[in-house]
Formats: C-alpha cells, sequence, structure tokens
C-alpha cells in the first residue's frame, strides 16, 4: 500500500520557517514515505520545487460564502492552487465545500457548492491535476465547521457531484467526530474513494488529534473493509500529534502494521 503524509504537526514551523519542502522531503524518506502531502499554506510561502514525489495539496476553498464576490475570489485563489500543483508536480488537490455560514441556507449552500466545484473540475482537468473532496470538518484557518460536515449535507453533494471529474477522499477521524461509522460511509462512496485519510481523535466529540491508533477510530476495521474490497488508491496520514519527527515516525510505523495486520493477519 503506498503511503504519503500530510504534516498538520509541522504547519507553525512552516510559517516561521523552521521548517521548509526540502526539509519536509528528507524527513519524509528517511521515514520511508511513497510521497509526500502538501498544504496552500505551506505552497503559498515557499514557492521550491520539492525534490520528492507530492501526491496530493490540500486546499480550502469556501464556495459557500455568502457574498458572491467572495466565492469568486475564492474560485481565483483555487485556480492559483491548482497552477502550482501542476508547477510542483502534484497528483492531486483536495477541496472543500466551505463554512457553515450562518447566513448561508442549506439549499443555496448546496446549489453554490454543487456549481462552483464543477467549474473546479474543468478547470483542473485542464491543467491535469485530479480532484478530491473530503468529508471535511474544520480547519484552523476556517471560523466555521464544514458546510458539508454534516452527513446528511455531505452525502447530498456528492450525490450532485456524480458525473462531475472530482474523486473522493474519505477522512477517518472527520467521520468518528460526526459519530458516524466510517465503514458504513465508506460503503456508501467506495467506488468513488481514491485517497484516505488517515487520522485518528481522542473523543467524538472533540476534534483533538492524537498519535495514529491512540484514539477512538476503528482504523483496522476501515483498514480490513478497505483490504477485503481490493482498494486501488493510496493512504495519507493526516499527522497532527504535534510530537514532532517522533510523531511522524510512529505514525507511519503505526499505519503501516495496521494495514498489515487487518488485511494479511497478525
Amino acid at each position: 500500500m503506498k503511503l504519503s503524509c500530510l504534516p498538520v504537526s509541522f504547519y507553525p514551523d512552516f510559517r516561521s520557517g523552521q521548517m521548509d519542502i526540502s526539509g519536509w522531503s528528507a524527513m519524509a524518506e528517511k521515514f520511508g514515505l511513497d510521497s509526500i502531502d502538501l498544504s496552500v499554506l505551506i505552497t503559498r510561502c515557499d514557492r521550491s520545487i520539492p525534490s520528492f514525489p507530492v501526491d496530493t495539496v490540500a486546499t480550502y476553498t469556501d464556495f459557500t460564502h455568502p457574498d458572491k464576490t467572495v466565492r469568486e475570489c475564492e474560485f481565483n485563489s483555487f485556480m492559483d492552487d491548482v497552477r502550482d500543483c501542476a508547477r510542483i508536480g502534484a497528483r492531486y488537490l483536495r477541496v472543500t465545500a466551505g463554512q457553515a455560514h450562518p447566513e448561508t441556507s442549506t439549499c443555496s449552500g448546496l446549489d453554490w457548492a454543487a456549481d462552483y466545484l464543477g467549474k473546479a473540475a474543468d478547470f483542473a482537468k485542464s491543467e491535469n491535476i485530479g480532484l478530491l473532496f473530503e468529508n471535511h470538518s474544520k480547519p484552523g484557518v476556517w471560523k466555521y465547521y464544514d458546510f458539508a460536515g454534516e452527513p446528511e449535507i455531505y452525502f447530498e453533494l456528492v450525490k450532485r457531484l456524480e458525473g462531475v471529474n472530482i474523486d473522493l477522499l474519505f477522512d477517518t477521524a472527520n467521520a468518528c467526530f460526526y459519530r458516524q461509522d466510517p465503514v458504513l460511509m465508506l460503503e456508501k462512496i467506495f467506488p468513488r474513494v481514491r485517497r484516505i485519510h488517515v487520522a485518528d481523535i481522542a473523543e467524538s466529540d472533540d476534534l483533538k488529534p492524537v498519535l495514529i491508533g491512540h484514539g477512538i477510530v476503528p482504523l483496522s476495521e476501515i483498514f480490513g473493509y478497505l483490504g477485503r474490497n481490493g482498494f486501488i488508491g493510496s493512504l495519507s496520514i493526516e499527522e497532527a500529534s504535534f510530537c514532532g519527527a517522533d510523531g511522524v515516525e510512529k505514525a507511519v510505523r503505526a499505519t503501516r502494521c495496521l494495514w498489515r495486520d487487518a488485511c494479511f493477519g497478525a
């Protein structure tokens, strides 16, 4: 199973200049990853070309903002991010619906998100970049939770995106945060899932990340389902334990062990 990692724990270090893409690439190679993941929080400030393969870049598109001018600005930023993905050789760009702004109704939010994500897919295709839509929750750069975080809205938007050139990224921890059975969620969307965010949290009513395998997320059951059903994508560790390089190394080791045990027996 191919394995990459999104270095959430190091975001403050990237912002302060203590970490850069070159350093992250070297760490990923040392720990035996197949590729790295990045965020636009990184690529917008570090313009270097990675020396290690880049699989996915995460962006935070807010296509549900009540102000159309803001939505248009979000789309323009998205296009810049797509161009950046092409520049650094990334395969995918992770996109989101937007924030659950209090002024945005469910009906309007669904319409806006589906419309902008459809246009986003067309533009990304012209740059040979794939898009991944995630069952998202809340990044630190947002004020509100994700508009499509609640399962009923998420599944409705996924349905509206059928036939659109967008695949899915499934986050294991976000499913549990919204008190969903992640395996049952996967069963509904499995054919369209290309990447798995391997993430763990301490408890279902809190988005407090923990080391992989130390929280409530049933990773063994999730991996077992993926293995039994011939998952052809890859795993991406969302490493947010803030335990430094040691946390990344432990996360990589734990993920590989959990996958091996779930798919091939202990």
